[in-house]
């Protein structure tokens, strides 16, 4: 075992320059629960990136969900148990959130969300045939493993790069529990698909499904299962938060601290892809997944139906609502905190 024939200096040694393997990787976490290490780990996952893929940020956005969700059951922490979020936007509401979305000079977003197993893929296709001409920005799609060869290249053929398949957890007992609606085996197939197409690849993490020391060898299992996708582009980690009303409720919230160990381990397995947050974080936990490594995308605009609540706190300046639509758009705080992260530049 690496423990036993590697320090943690040597092993974050090793990793400024080379990938580090599975055992060093899980060593990694249980060393970090001290935070000092913790630091350390985050400064040298931190120069990987830099050294990879650089310290210039590019600004993304959102619209979601652009699908009715038709898994049964749902996945059991999703938030869509509460019906104020099950009604997908309008194909009209899609048209007016890629109008903002130009409007602010975004570059690039993605539409998501949510799964039909039964479909082949024409429902979106005919999304992304409808605002492709509304639009110059590079779009990627995410609506599960609900996607066949066909649509999938047409929808290369409107000019879509990337397709994100979210896993959540390689660990397919634990998919069975919690996402027992959805299929591991096709988003494998689909994974495998979108490879074979010639698009890039996205996916995602669910950081804290499992509790306990095991949840480490869980989170090394996710890294080194999704590195097989040679052309894998990101991975993007959740952190579990519970939603009332919905199976996992009463399930612990996944800490900051936490996300960020995640990140940084995760740039020293991967490298030069692009890692950051997704549910879960607020942009006030920009300055700590920055200094773990993470980047180099950050999303500046979101837009979804709006929900029952209103006027979080803590995105009350960031939040817009016109209608049925919530515009969440962070750009000027995020930029903010950004700069005082050590960024050198963010693009749009």
């Amino acid at each position: 075992m690496t423990n036993q024939v590697m320090s943690y200096e040597e092993i974050l040694q090793k990793g400024i320059n080379e990938p580090i393997d599975y055992d060093e990787a899980l060593f990694l976490f249980k060393e970090t629960e001290n935070f000092a290490k913790a630091q350390d780990m985050f400064r040298t996952a931190s120069a990987v990136k830099n050294k990879e893929i650089g310290n210039t940020f590019r600004w993304s956005g959102g619209i979601a969900s652009v699908l009715p969700c038709k898994l049964q059951p749902l996945c059991s922490y999703c938030p869509y148990w509460t019906k104020d979020t099950t009604q997908p936007l309008t194909i009209d509401e899609i048209k007016i959130g890629v109008k903002y979305i130009e409007e602010q000079g975004l570059r690039e977003f993605h539409l998501s969300g949510g799964t039909d197993r039964r479909s082949d893929g024409r429902d979106i296709v005919e999304i992304v045939r409808t605002i492709a001409p509304l639009t110059s920005a590079d779009i990627t799609v995410n609506v599960g493993a609900a996607m066949s060869e066909e649509s999938l290249l047409e929808l290369k053929r409107l000019g879509v790069k990337r397709i994100g398949a979210s896993f959540e957890t390689a660990n397919r007992d634990l998919f069975q529990k919690v996402k027992a609606g959805d299929s591991f085996d096709a988003k494998v197939k689909l994974a495998e698909t979108i490879n074979d197409a010639g698009l890039e690849f996205g996916t995602g993490m669910l950081a804290g499904l499992t509790t306990g020391p095991e949840r480490y060898k869980d989170y090394v299992d996710f890294m080194f299962f999704v590195r097989q996708f040679r052309n894998l582009k990101s991975v993007y980690v959740s952190r579990f938060f519970p939603v009332r009303g919905t199976p996992m409720e009463e399930h612990p919230r996944c800490s900051t601290m936490e996300g960020s160990r995640i990140i940084a381990i995760m740039r020293l397995v991967l490298r030069d892809i692009d890692i950051g947050p997704a549910a879960g974080w607020s942009y006030d936990d920009i300055p700590m997944w920055v200094m773990a490594g993470g980047g180099n995308r950050i999303g500046g605009v979101h837009i979804n139906r709006a929900p029952c609540y209103r006027n979080n706190w803590y995105l009350h300046s960031a939040l817009e609502y016109r209608g049925r639509m919530e515009y969440r758009n962070t750009i000027v705080t995020a930029s903010k905190l950004l700069k005082e992260s050590g960024v050198e530049r963010v693009i749009f």
